[in-house]
């Protein structure tokens, strides 16, 4: 009877591993594992991916490295926020499919992690989908850059470009949707991911999602003389960022920070300063924000 049980014991393990190596995980890593970020005092884990061992040398991995999605793991370990095993749904790949799946002693959480968001947080091999994605993109990007993910504390905008981008969830200000919710049909990829030869290594685009605002001209959107982005954005930073400072002037010495109007005039402060510091998303939708959170000066007096 022992041999039976040693031998299915056995074979479950061997089935496991299997199913893992599939997958695209290291299941070298179970006695050896070299972390993909070193952000665990775990020296042995079987949760590392070993996408690299086939497509290291590949472009796309290669500009992965510039990202920041490669640091995810990192930034969320050393920065401001309490940081909670959630918070690996979006910083760390592999959180999903380990957090119901583990081997015994070795559960995904916070301290054995060691993942960055790296490749199976968009592709897997099992998908039929283009590029092997695991949802179509223009529904990839929005499962963690929004500002509801609750990763950094109730009331705390931890980040949120998908409601600036669809123009909606600020206070006092009707929906407005940037203009480029209809003319990109695949959203966030028809910019960040914009790169004219799929075999160079990317400084900007590709995997590295740096979007490159030359693309703003050559993809027949803009006209490069009169309506350069370059030259605008600036522009439009400057502008943005002169609100943003007299708008949290008049917070910081509002004496009741309790009050609707504060909390109203903080949550359009928050939501522009949460994508890309200055609402870049949608610069309309960022200046009626801040213009309704000037607006109630008065009342936060």
């Amino acid at each position: 009877m022992k041999q039976v049980f040693l031998f299915f014991g056995l074979s479950l393990l061997m089935g496991t591993i299997a199913v893992f190596a599939l997958c695209g995980y290291d299941t070298t890593a179970i006695s050896h594992a070299a972390p993909v970020e070193a952000a665990t005092s775990h020296p042995t884990t079987p949760f590392a991916e070993g996408c690299s061992k086939c497509h290291g040398t590949e472009p796309a991995y290669q500009e992965w490295k510039q990202a920041g999605h490669s640091h995810a793991l990192v930034n969320l370990i050393e920065g401001p926020y309490e940081v909670q095993t959630s918070c690996l749904s979006c910083h760390s790949s592999g959180y999903e499919v380990f957090s119901d799946r583990v081997y015994p002693g070795h559960t995904y959480n916070i301290e054995t992690a060691v993942n960055a968001v790296a490749c199976s947080s968009c592709h897997s091999h099992n998908s039929r989908s283009e590029s092997l994605l695991v949802k179509p993109a223009k529904k990839l990007c929005v499962n963690c850059h929004k500002m509801d993910c609750g990763c950094a504390g109730a009331g705390i905008v931890h980040q949120s470009q998908s409601e600036m981008f669809l123009g909606r969830e600020g206070a006092g200000v009707k929906r407005m949707p940037s203009p480029h919710v209809r003319a990109m049909k695949k959203r966030c990829v028809h910019c960040h991911m914009a790169k004219e030869d799929p075999e160079t290594v990317a400084q900007h685009g590709g995997h590295t999602f740096k979007a490159d605002f030359s693309v703003c001209s050559t993809a027949g959107c803009h006209d490069s003389a009169d309506n350069s982005m370059e030259t605008k954005l600036p522009q439009y930073r400057a502008e943005i960022e002169a609100k943003m400072q007299a708008v949290k002037t008049m917070l910081d010495a509002a004496p009741n920070k309790t009050s609707q109007a504060y909390l109203d005039a903080k949550l359009n402060y928050d939501m522009v300063k949460g994508d890309s510091g200055y609402g870049l998303h949608n610069i309309p939708y960022a200046n009626a924000l801040l213009d309704y959170s000037l607006s109630l000066k008065s009342a936060l007096e």
